[in-house]
């Protein structure tokens, strides 16, 4: 035997010099069967006893990482074999081979501990006994004295509690997902806050004795922090878990430390606080340290929970010296305490202890990289406890606090905006997070007028605010620098614009803005005014190409910043306004501060007919609301000017102040339209005399009525600027896309005065809108004129409706050319370019028919028959072209899933043949780019994504063509239309699955595409798929096992289990006619079960997957009982389960009971969703049943 065990001893010693050794000392087999060999040796195919002797005997480090790993393999494969006291003595023997054997690198010791953790949690539900050693076991390391055994004390505390804080798919060996939670939560009952408690005790000592210059010193610190951040970011289990409330409670739980009550203990005198806030006034200058620090304090800025929601008690907190560096830890965790006479709840403690510490530890220095953090620290704490705590603070720590926090965002604001605009984001997560931790403190205290903290608020805003624009504005208006080129970070054309990137930033920006409006006032006028007056008088030839740039990116921040001010969301809008810019002018209006316009009109007629406007000339003192609009007018002709004319001042402009202008005009346009509700047309109804008061006032504020001169002078102008920006600036596509939002703006705001203006019919008249960036929202835009108009005009029996007259015009000016051109293209001889031009024109008719509704489609089908028509012969004579392919399948994809929608299904019954010979003409052209053999991944997504996107849209097109709700005419039946889909899904299904490798279904969109579509087969067509030849049915179940093995991810796991349990229905319900039409399908799908009763077991703490699969395995039960029953005999045989046989048979028998056979005669009495739900139950009571006693190997 001895000379058995040296000999294996010496094979794997050698197999494991093999791995290590470099590349070029061994041969490529010598490395695969050393690989076969230790992948052998961790299915525990050695037994546990030879484990321990070979670890005894080998020196080879990487053997003995290896053996320890084969050595739990095989203890858990064969558990019910094994003592409490054998399960004892490994536990204890991997947990002293490292202070035994001192040598060991890093990598082997950490395993050792981690595969004692794993035997601790395996046993954790038998007996609280391995729990009991192991704390004896930490507290004789930790007081040992001996640093390095303190360091592995605190190691295992780590791998320990990190172990029963992770899940792993373990169910063959009776470890389910039910079985990690009922241990996690064993563990927190016993053994965490024990844990967490040695820690401090053993951190205290050190701290208390040493200044942690020592390398050790601060190695064993941060093993500390390391094992106190995982306990603050633990989620602990609740009291009372139901089934389907688990992914709710980790998604509630998932950023914030929530203690049960019986931590009570550790928050009651918030001392925990005091101690975590004074060590990292010891470790903030080592960063390492300093990291793990700050994540235990924004843990701590989290807290709520049981264990500090207890009745209120004297305040009791730790003597605390004015100089962090004199306090004492052992103080903060217990000692000298003064007794106030305020009563506090444990919350309110806690919360005032936590930021009056922060702010005295943070005030004087925030070091670069404590800043992050620092920000995380604030979000938590102001996003995690209750807003009202905040107010009931004393009125010093309320200022202090609010001062603090404004102050920090006042210091990040500059150098965060100075980065950003070198595109370097370091700092925007970090400001974003104290922008709502701002927004939080304002939207609380701005009423309370309790010390005058509003007040306080108010003028901190202002300086927030302030400090914003001087990061952005170069001087006078504020500090901004010239970037030089060298000084751009990671410059690309695709990144996203400054409206964009900022979004988040500018959009809480304007909620300042909100609460400070006369400040933004004056201050955005001001700039304005200076601007536009410099771009007057700007002598283009003598300016520098620094002064233009430094102009335009001046004014595109300006524009920038006004539209986070003018355009909130919010709930609480008056019209289109923000509530507070309503009610401010409303205010100025009373009081007499504002001059109220009776007519609004003339002046901004004014703005647009003499730039720009200059309101110190105008007298009296106007709103804010018309002070801007005046400038954006006066800015919006004189940019026409400059596009139209091509003046020498043209060169201020730039495609990104351009996009930018178009932006803020369309917002203020949407502000300034009048509301329906406010309009002269609304009904009239019974209002209290208050309220009709009060829309009266809100009636004065200005607008821009529809109908009138002004608003046709807009659209006059913007047509013009739209042709200009379509015409010479065709390559910005970003710009020609604002443009054409802004006429989309007019479609949806203003239909009428845009369809009178016969400027518009002339411009698209003159367009080729094929050659355009945008034609398909531009053609979109043109429907949708018609289709506004429609709702707001009535007409007499003979007289042809607006829309009518208004579609017409389109009709003739835009789509019939259109189609003219398309067809005089496709008759001509092609060539290359032609292709790209086809492409264009397809694009043009999807826009087309994503425009139907209701009473339009009919219309638009008819005007789109021509080019369904050429689509078949195209992708025949252009089969290389896969952007015409491509533009031909998006043409149809959009046609299927908006169009056909509502189209009479009389007219669309051609449809059917034309989808027939698209597939045919697919196949014949296209197929074979992807056989097997020529497709290859090759690790780029996105490349896989172009290659195989006409794929994913031609089964799209196959998936929303199912996916239609028919209801036939009456000429046509029910059944034919039945048959027309089924016939069209068995085709495209015959076809496609051939295609589908395993290679090619792990490109993810492709793959998605396909599994929607077998669920859409599987539910019209069973039959269609149960009478199919064999070699389909394999292949179809060939690519649903492949998903149920988690190849292809989770979401397709879903996917899977929904088309068994379909199929599996179908042959229920066929067994109960006996047909014998689903036969062959019924022997398919029973080899099944022992697959599905696996993920069954795996997913049991995933609620979708494990009502999935918990329904497929039903339905499989219900259709074999004979295969679920022979399946049970096998699994009680086996030998790792005889231990455990009569309470698993039981457990089965209550998993079956009452649960009939299809030829139990109670079987059609009961709904097959009624016997699916009492199975489900069912199955949850088994998982508690059978966890951690039933095997499956």
């Amino acid at each position: 035997m001895a000379v058995s065990i040296s000999n294996e001893l010496s094979k794997l010693e050698f197999a494991a010099q093999v791995i290590m050794a470099p590349p070029n000392q061994v041969t490529s087999q010598d490395r695969k069967d050393a690989e076969a060999l230790f992948m052998s040796l961790r299915e525990g195919v050695i037994s546990v006893e030879h484990c321990r002797q070979s670890l005894e005997a080998t020196k080879n480090h990487f053997l003995m990482f290896e053996l320890t790993r084969a050595l739990v393999a095989r203890l858990l494969k064969e558990w019910a074999q094994f003592s409490l006291d054998d399960v004892s003595n490994i536990c204890d023997y991997l947990f002293n081979f490292p202070a035994v054997h001192t040598d060991l690198p890093s990598f082997v010791t950490t395993e050792m501990f981690h595969s004692a953790a794993m035997v601790v949690k395996r046993a954790s539900l038998s007996s609280d006994r391995l729990f009991l050693d192991l704390l004896a076991k930490l507290e004789g390391l930790l007081n040992s004295g001996n640093q390095q055994l303190q360091a592995f004390g605190l190691q295992i505390i780590e791998l320990v509690a990190t172990e029963f804080n992770t899940t792993w798919r373990a169910s063959a060996h009776s470890i389910s997902w039910d079985f990690h939670r009922m241990a996690k939560k064993e563990f927190e009952k016993v053994m965490l806050k024990q844990l967490l408690k040695l820690a401090l005790n053993t951190l205290s000592r050190l701290l208390n004795s040493s200044d942690l210059s020592s390398a050790f010193d601060q190695q064993v610190c941060d093993k500390f922090l390391s094992v106190a951040s995982l306990i603050f970011c633990w989620n602990f289990q609740p009291k009372h878990l139901f089934l389907d409330f688990r992914i709710l409670f980790h998604a509630f739980r998932a950023n914030s430390f929530r203690p049960p009550q019986d931590w009570h203990e550790l928050f009651q005198d918030a001392s925990i606080v005091t101690f975590f806030m004074q060590l990292h006034s010891r470790v903030r200058y080592n960063q390492q340290l300093c990291q793990n620090s700050l994540t235990c304090l924004a843990q701590l800025a989290s807290a709520m929970g049981d264990s500090l929601s207890l009745g209120p008690f004297t305040l009791v907190i730790p003597q605390v010296s004015s100089d962090l560096s004199e306090r004492r830890l052992a103080t903060s965790m217990g000692g000298a305490v003064e007794n106030l006479s305020e009563e506090l709840s444990t919350h309110d403690l806690y919360v005032r202890t936590f930021s009056r510490e922060l702010v005295q530890l943070f005030s004087g220095l925030v070091l670069d990289h404590e800043m992050a953090s620092l920000s995380l620290i604030i979000y938590k704490l102001l996003s995690c406890q209750p807003i009202p705590v905040f107010k009931r603070f004393p009125a010093d720590l309320l200022r202090s606090f609010v001062e603090f926090v404004s102050s920090n965002i006042v210091t990040l604001v500059e150098p965060s905006m100075q980065l950003a605009l070198k595109n370097d984001h370091t700092y925007h997560e970090p400001l974003v997070n104290f922008f709502f931790a701002w927004r939080t403190l304002l939207r609380t205290l701005n009423n309370d007028n309790e010390f005058g903290i509003n007040e306080f608020v108010r003028l901190q805003t202002q300086k927030i605010i302030e400090c914003f624009f001087k990061s952005v504005f170069s001087p006078p208006f504020g500090n901004r620098t010239k970037i030089s080129d060298n000084e751009i970070f990671e410059e690309n054309e695709e990144e996203e614009d400054d409206q964009k990137t900022f979004m988040d930033l500018l959009i809480d920006l304007g909620h300042f803005s909100l609460h400070t409006i006369d400040f933004f006032t004056d201050f955005v006028i001001g700039a304005l005014v200076q601007r536009l007056r410099e771009l007057c008088s700007m002598d283009v030839g003598t300016c520098t190409n620094d002064q233009l740039m430094t102009w335009q990116e001046d004014f595109h921040w300006l524009l920038l910043i006004i539209d986070s001010f003018i355009w909130q969301p919010s709930y609480s809008n008056i019209g289109n306004y923000p509530e507070e810019l309503a009610l401010r002018c409303l205010n100025g209006y009373k009081s007499g501060e504002f001059v109220k316009l009776d007519d609004s009109e003339s002046l901004f007629c004014a703005c647009l007919a003499n730039p720009p406007f200059d309101p110190a000339t105008y007298p009296g003192k106007l709103d804010p609301v018309t002070l801007i609009a005046t400038q954006i007018l006066s800015w919006f002709s004189l940019e026409h000017q400059m596009l139209v004319k091509l003046g020498p001042g043209a060169s201020l402009l730039s495609p990104t102040l351009c996009e930018t202008s178009f932006s803020n005009f369309n917002n203020l346009l949407v502000l300034l339209t009048p509301s329906v509700y406010w309009s002269a047309e609304s009904p009239q109804n019974n209002e209290e005399d208050e309220d009709r008061e009060r829309n009266s006032e809100i009636k004065s504020l200005p607008t821009i009525p529809r109908g009138g001169n002004l608003s046709s002078q807009i659209i006059q102008l913007s047509l013009d600027k739209f042709v200009q920006i379509l015409t010479k600036m065709p390559s910005e596509k970003n710009l020609c896309k604002s443009a054409i939002a802004l006429i989309r703006n007019f479609a949806e705001n203003r239909p009428q005065d845009l369809a009178t203006n016969q400027h518009l019919y002339t411009v698209l008249s003159e367009l080729n809108i094929e050659k355009l960036p945008s034609r398909r929202e531009l053609i979109k835009a043109m429907i949708l004129l018609g289709q506004m108009n429609e709702k707001r005009h009535c007409r007499t029996e003979n007289e042809p409706s607006f829309e009518e007259q208004i579609g017409s015009k389109v009709k003739a000016t835009t789509l019939d050319p259109l189609m003219s051109r398309f067809l005089a293209l496709c008759a001509t001889k092609r060539n290359c370019s032609d292709e790209s031009a086809l492409a264009d024109y397809f694009e043009c008719f999807a826009g087309v028919a994503e425009s139907g509704q209701s009473d339009t489609a009919d219309t638009l089908f008819a005007f789109l028959l021509p080019a369904f028509q050429h689509c078949v012969p195209l992708i025949i004579a252009h089969p290389d072209s896969r952007v015409l392919v491509a533009a031909i399948l998006d043409f149809i994809k959009s046609a299927t899933d908006l169009l056909f929608f509502h189209v009479d299904h009389g007219a669309d019954l051609p449809y059917h043949q034309f989808l027939i010979d698209l597939i045919n003409a697919y196949k014949q052209t296209q197929f074979h780019r992807f056989r097997s053999g020529v497709f290859a991944l090759r690790g780029d997504s996105s490349e896989e994504e172009q290659q195989t996107q006409d794929l994913s849209s031609l089964i799209e097109i196959l998936c929303l063509f199912h996916s239609k709700t028919y209801v036939p005419p009456l000429s046509v039946t029910e059944s034919e239309c039945l048959a027309g889909r089924e016939k069209i899904s068995m085709h495209g299904l015959e076809l496609l699955l051939p295609l589908m490798t395993e290679e090619l279904l792990n490109v993810p969109h492709l793959c998605a595409s396909f599994f929607r579509l077998l669920i859409f087969v599987s539910d019209i067509a069973a039959e269609g798929i149960a009478q199919s030849p064999p070699q389909m049915l394999d292949d179809i179940l060939r690519c649903v096992k492949a998903a149920l093995d988690y190849s292809f991810g989770g979401d397709r796991v879903r996917s899977a289990l929904e088309i068994v349990n379909g199929l599996a229905a179908n042959c229920v319900e066929d067994s109960v006619k006996k047909t014998g039409k689903y036969a062959t399908m019924t022997e398919r799908l029973l080899a099944l079960v022992p697959k599905m009763f696996q993920l069954a077991m795996e997913y049991s703490f995933e609620l979708d997957l494990l009502s999935d699969a918990s329904s497929a395995l039903f339905s499989l039960i219900l259709l074999g009982p004979d295969s679920f029953k022979a399946f049970v005999t096998h699994l009680l045989n086996l030998p790792s389960n005889q231990e455990n046989r009569e309470r698993l048979e039981e457990a089965f028998s209550q998993l079956l009971t009452p649960f009939p056979g299809v030829d139990d005669i109670s079987f059609p009495v009961q709904p097959h969703s009624q016997l699916n739900r009492r199975f489900q139950r069912n199955f949850e009571d088994f998982l508690i049943r059978v966890s951690g006693c039933l095997c499956l190997n």
